[in-house]
């Protein structure tokens, strides 16, 4: 709500007054109606004027300026022979086949090599020709004309070159093929008649000469054969020098996995070396920690030890049973004879079991005995010294070996590396080889195949219409460039008008203002201008 209710109810009363008397259809507001588009019109008629003019102006210039245009057209039949056995190749690999031709026909007649024999048969002065309109006697406003176009489409005489000549003739000759059709039409456009049909005359010759030498199979057939040999050559020769190489110089079958293995043995060498050392520095280290243990003076590990030891009665234990023994022996030989006087061999028997109850009790029951023996420390010592005093004469040795072995291998290693640059050189030059070999043979296959279809001649290019001489010019319409130029330029300034207008929300007259605010207008204030001030001085003078 405003802050005024005088404003506020001035606001209500026109929103009803609006409801009573809506806008006509076309004339709400945001919208552009035909008197308000016309009024604007009106207003910027300068404006339409003038982009009018310029279109008109462009076109005008682009009238006088563009040079005449000429066509030229002449036809070739394109035919193929050998059409019916052409699928004789099911995977069609190593023949190119006649529809693969026939649809690159119009892309191979305008290759850069055939136009630029026209550009050397011709030269770049005459193909880039200048445009010279006109008639020697013509004069006044025509000859004018003439010399706006001349001067407008010269060419500079440092422009004059074989590139230039070539880029000309690419975007003015073409080569198109109608569907379902063996015929080529050749055209080329020029800023004069003769200079059209020369070009083109010259193209058609030179195109049937291309085609020949680059279908024609008798003549690639030798040549083919011939680098197919001199490929062989090559690679023998190749073979050989490598061959040699591997023999003579390197003395290996196979450089590369020789190569390969000496710096694999030369890895592996130095992991080996590495750990017979580690173990070599280990067993000395022991060898030298029992050496002083084993000192007789500074040692720690003394040879004898004394051991309390109580008095051993086994060998008079074993005397004993020995004795026994013998005495069953005759006891039971004696009972065996069953005599009776065995009575005394008892006693004996029993005599022998109470000596040794007694000596083993005697035994028990003594005091031990201080006894020097020697230590098995010290011997288990001296044996494991022993066995690591030969440990560490073998790893030595192995060491030694290695070391030896080591400087023989890093030198062949050595010289190895030296003969790679050699070896890659060679290695490299028959591969070469064998490639230029495969492709010289897939040539030569493809060339054996064409004979063998259709007597070497694969496809035939024929003139069937010479080039024509142009009667009259293809272009420019010049009316049509004027036309096109003033309606162009009145269309640019009405959209420009239009652009103004639809943003354009000034109230310009009494209607508008009536149907904006749905009031009556009482009075008009009329514009101050010259026109306006005479008027009401004449009336005034009058006696208004």
């Amino acid at each position: 709500m405003t802050k005024n209710l005088a404003d506020e109810l001035q606001f209500t009363a026109r929103q009803a007054m609006t409801g009573l008397h809506p806008l006509p259809q076309g004339e709400e507001p945001g919208g552009l109606p035909l008197r308000k588009l016309l009024a604007a019109v009106f207003r910027s008629r300068y404006l339409v004027f003038g982009t009018t003019l310029f279109g008109l102006l462009v076109g005008a210039f682009l009238a006088i300026t563009t040079a005449n245009s000429y066509v030229s057209t002449g036809t070739f039949r394109f035919t193929g022979s050998g059409a019916e056995v052409s699928d004789i190749d099911p995977t069609r690999a190593t023949q190119t086949s006649l529809e693969a031709i026939g649809t690159t026909a119009t892309y191979i007649l305008g290759t850069p090599g055939l136009l630029s024999r026209v550009v050397d048969r011709l030269g770049p002065a005459r193909i880039l020709a200048p445009y010279r309109p006109g008639t020697p006697g013509a004069s006044g406003v025509r000859s004018f004309f003439y010399a706006i176009q001349r001067d407008w489409n010269a060419t500079r005489s440092e422009d004059v070159s074989p590139e230039e000549a070539l880029k000309c003739l690419q975007r003015t000759l073409s080569i198109e093929r109608p569907r379902f059709t063996d015929v080529l039409v050749a055209t080329c456009r020029a800023n004069d008649p003769r200079l059209a049909q020369e070009v083109l005359s010259v193209y058609m010759a030179e195109a049937i000469k291309w085609h020949i030498e680059k279908y024609d199979d008798p003549k690639a057939y030798e040549e083919l054969r011939k680098a197919v040999d001199d490929a062989r050559q090559r690679l023998d020769a190749a073979q050989r020098a490598l061959q040699d190489f591997r023999d003579l110089e390197a003395g290996v079958q196979d450089f590369e996995s020789e190569l390969r293995r000496l710096r694999e043995d030369e890895s592996d060498a130095l992991g080996d070396r590495t750990r017979h050392e580690a173990e070599l520095s280990q067993k000395r280290a022991m060898v030298e920690a029992l050496r002083e243990q084993l000192d007789q003076v500074k040692g720690t590990l003394p040879r004898y030890v004394i051991e309390h030891k109580k008095p051993d009665p086994t060998r008079e234990i074993d005397e004993y049973t020995a004795r026994k023994i013998d005495l069953n022996l005759e006891l039971k030989r004696l009972q065996s004879e069953g005599r009776r006087d065995t009575a005394d061999k008892e006693r004996q028997i029993q005599a022998i079991d109470a000596e040794i109850a007694r000596i083993k009790k005697q035994a028990a029951e003594a005091e031990p005995i201080p006894e020097q023996v020697e230590n098995p420390d010290w011997r288990r010592a001296t044996v494991t010294l022993g066995e690591l005093q030969t440990e560490v004469r073998l790893l030595a040795a192995q060491l030694a070996q290695m070391t030896k072995d080591r400087e023989t291998a890093s030198k062949r290693l050595e010289r190895m590396i030296g003969l790679e640059p050699q070896y890659l050189k060679l290695r490299d030059a028959r591969l070469a080889a064998d490639d230029a070999l495969k492709l010289s043979l897939d040539a030569w296959q493809v060339a054996q195949q064409k004979r063998a279809l259709s007597q070497g001649l694969f496809s035939s290019l024929k003139e069937v219409e010479p080039a024509s001489l142009p009667l009259e010019k293809e272009g420019p319409n010049r009316g049509r460039l004027l036309l096109g130029g003033l309606m162009v330029g009145l269309f640019l300034g009405l959209g420009l008008v239009v652009l103004r207008a639809l943003p354009d929300t000034v109230v310009r007259t009494r209607e508008n203002l009536e149907r904006i605010e749905g009031l009556q207008v009482i009075g008009v204030m009329p514009r101050l201008d010259g026109r306006n001030l005479k008027r009401h001085r004449l009336l005034r003078e009058r006696g208004w």
